[in-house]
C-alpha cells in the first residue's frame, strides 16, 4: 500500500508517469500504477461508445497543491462560493478565508490527486473543438458540453471500478461531476489517511493559514477529506 509521505504527495514513487499516443489512451498523464490498466480501459470504452473522455487533471503533489493553496490564501483574489457568488479573500478573517477556499481547493496533503487514482474528466470532443474547460457544474448538466459524457459516466464507472466521491454536494467539497476515482486503491488510501503525519508536516511547510488548520485539522478532515459519496 501507500507510504505516510505518498498519500499526502510528498513522495511519487508509486506513480507510472503515461505517455502514449495510441489509441488505446492519446493522452498524458500519472497515475498510480495499479490504476493504468483501469482508467485506460474505461478510456478505451469511452470512444468505443462514441463519448470520449480526456484526463485534464490527474496526480497533483503537496508542493503544487500548496502553489494553489496558497495563491489563493495569500493574494486579494475573487473565491467561488456555493451558492454562485464571489467574494474577496482580504475581506475574510483567516478562518473565513481558509473554509472559503476549501469549497473548491484542498488543504495540501489532503488532496485526492495526491493518490494517483482519481481524475479530472472532460468530454474530448468538445476540447477538440476548441471549448475552454472550466470545470462548473453547469458544464455537466443537460445541454452543457459534458452532458453526455455525464451520462455515460453514472452508467459506466462502477463496472469498471470508478465512482464520482463528490456526486453531490453533502456539506463539505462541493458538487464536481468531472471528478471520478479508483475505487480499490482510493478506498484503503482513505482508510490509512496519516492525520497525525500530514499535521507535522503542515508545522514544517509554508502554508497560509496553517495554525488555524492544525488547530481544527480534526474537524476539517471530517467535513472535507472523509465526507464522500460512496455510491
Amino acid at each position: 500500500m501507500m507510504t505516510p509521505e505518498q498519500l499526502i504527495g510528498l513522495d511519487q514513487n508509486h506513480l507510472i508517469n503515461v505517455v502514449d499516443n495510441s489509441e488505446l489512451l492519446g493522452q498524458k498523464f500519472e497515475c498510480h500504477h495499479e490504476v493504468l490498466i483501469p482508467i485506460a480501459k474505461l478510456i478505451r470504452q469511452s470512444e468505443l461508445d462514441g463519448v470520449p473522455l480526456r484526463v485534464i487533471s490527474s496526480y497533483r503533489s503537496f508542493e503544487r497543491q500548496a502553489e494553489i493553496w496558497n495563491y489563493k490564501y495569500n493574494n486579494d483574489v475573487e473565491l467561488n462560493l456555493r451558492d454562485g457568488t464571489t467574494v474577496n479573500s482580504f475581506e475574510l478573517s483567516p478562518k473565513e478565508r481558509v473554509d472559503a477556499i476549501l469549497h473548491y481547493s484542498a488543504i495540501p496533503g489532503t488532496s485526492r490527486h495526491h493518490w494517483g487514482t482519481d481524475f479530472d474528466v472532460f468530454d474530448a470532443a468538445a476540447i477538440d473543438q476548441g471549448y475552454e474547460v472550466k470545470l462548473t457544474e453547469e458544464e455537466f448538466e443537460d445541454k452543457g458540453p459534458c452532458s453526455r459524457l455525464d451520462e455515460w459516466l453514472d452508467y459506466n464507472l462502477e463496472s469498471f471500478g470508478f465512482f464520482k466521491p463528490y456526486r453531490e454536494d453533502k456539506g463539505g467539497v462541493a458538487c464536481e461531476p468531472w471528478h471520478i476515482s479508483y475505487r480499490p486503491i482510493a478506498e484503503k488510501a482513505l482508510k490509512e489517511f496519516p492525520l497525525d503525519f500530514l499535521k507535522e508536516t503542515l508545522r514544517e511547510k509554508d502554508i497560509g493559514g496553517k495554525d488555524n488548520i492544525n488547530s481544527r485539522l480534526e474537524s476539517l478532515a471530517r467535513k472535507y477529506v472523509y465526507n464522500i459519496c460512496t455510491e
